[in-house]
């Protein structure tokens, strides 16, 4: 008999609680203690199996085939109340919010379904029409943004198993962000500024569903004399830190990237303080590709990204999308004293905050910093 699977939306304590007065595992594991590791494997493999089943459904080998196709009538020659594997042979993509033992939470079916149930060959015409939706075929397809490459991505591995070239990806699915570096620098006299590299040029990105990308030279060119570009922190449209139409935020392109320096607010002076400290070492941005604009390797593994349409906002966030990028706080022992002297008139004018001695050049003691601002709240 098998063992007992966490159902969906069931709690740690309610499965562990049925799994052990499961009768079949009493008679297989009459031990309490053998019998409770057991359930306990049994939870730990449906964590790790979460980390598969969410968003678009990487893709696999299967045979291919060219028949007429019916997408309603394979997909009610389903069978009803089956797991993730079994629905992962059918379809392209899942909702992670939704119970995986639901047919109604997968999206894309491309597989021809025998009358027994049995999900089969994948097919070409299916494929094809999955493309023409992500691209905005009959009112587009609703599923997030950056769930779209991998959708592609696996309909697009099929094609190319039954040597047929997929149409390309096209921009109009939506928003993207991605992250690379940032790093904090006063800029001659005054206030500091955020300094970093937006985007970085010929790196290969980290898995972002079923794909690597990649940003080539000349990229930015086209999108940037016509994007009004926003300076936000994570995104967030409340926390405006500059803007290129204000003269708060410079953006350009060099040989390697997309250059940024954000003039933030007096307000901001916290914000500043976490990317020197190093809680934030990372800089997001938020952007749509052009028409034509990309190009995906054979096995569609890689996109390379060659023109952007717009670019809509950069921001120092939290989690890198590009591993080669690392980041940190660029001063040297003649700057610090100059940073330090800065910051501490940015919190809140006349303050003198100190390093201390024994700290590496190039450190700022924050505890300091946090010392003083208490002293200001209690005067």
């Amino acid at each position: 008999m098998p063992l007992p699977k966490p159902k969906p939306n069931e709690e740690q304590d309610e499965f562990i609680e049925r799994c052990m007065g499961d009768e079949t595992m009493k008679d297989e594991f009459p031990d309490d203690k053998q019998r409770l590791a057991v359930c306990f494997s049994q939870w730990k493999q449906k964590e790790a199996n979460m980390i598969d089943k969410r968003g678009a459904i990487p893709r696999h080998k299967t045979a291919t085939s060219d028949k007429p196709w019916d997408g309603p009538a394979n997909e009610a020659r389903l069978k009803t109340d089956q797991d993730y594997e079994y629905y992962r042979r059918a379809y392209a993509w899942r909702d992670p919010d939704k119970d995986e033992s639901n047919k109604t939470s997968y999206k894309f079916i491309h597989h021809e379904v025998s009358a027994d149930g049995n999900p089969g060959a994948a097919n070409i015409r299916a494929c094809q029409t999955a493309i023409a939706v992500l691209n905005g075929a009959r009112g587009g397809a609703d599923i997030p943004d950056n769930d779209r490459p991998g959708v592609w991505n696996h309909v697009a591995g099929h094609l190319r198993d039954a040597d047929v070239e997929p149409s390309p990806l096209r921009s109009i699915r939506g928003i993207e962000n991605r992250a690379f570096p940032v790093e904090l620098r006063v800029e001659g006299e005054g206030k500091p500024k955020i300094r970093g590299t937006a985007a970085v040029f010929n790196r290969l990105s980290e898995d972002l569903g079923g794909y690597r990308e990649i940003i080539l030279p000349g990229a930015f060119k086209a999108a940037l004399p016509h994007s009004d570009i926003r300076a936000l922190w994570n995104h967030d449209t409340n926390i405006v830190l500059g803007r290129t139409k204000a003269g708060t935020l410079e953006v350009s392109e060099d040989e390697n990237g997309l250059q940024v320096v954000i003039d933030p607010p007096s307000w901001a002076a916290p914000y500043l303080e976490t990317i020197m400290r190093g809680d934030v070492s990372e800089m997001s941005f938020a952007f749509t590709v052009a028409r034509n604009g990309e190009q995906w390797d054979e096995d569609g593994q890689v996109r390379k990204i060659i023109k952007f349409d717009r670019i809509y906002d950069i921001s120092p966030v939290t989690y890198p999308a590009y591993p080669q990028t690392t980041v940190k706080v660029r001063m040297d022992e003649t700057d610090k004293d100059e940073i330090i002297e800065s910051i501490g008139r940015y919190l809140k004018p006349p303050l003198d905050i100190q390093g201390t001695e024994d700290k590496k050049p190039g450190c700022i003691d924050s505890l300091e910093i946090k010392r003083k601002r208490l002293e200001l709240e209690q005067t």
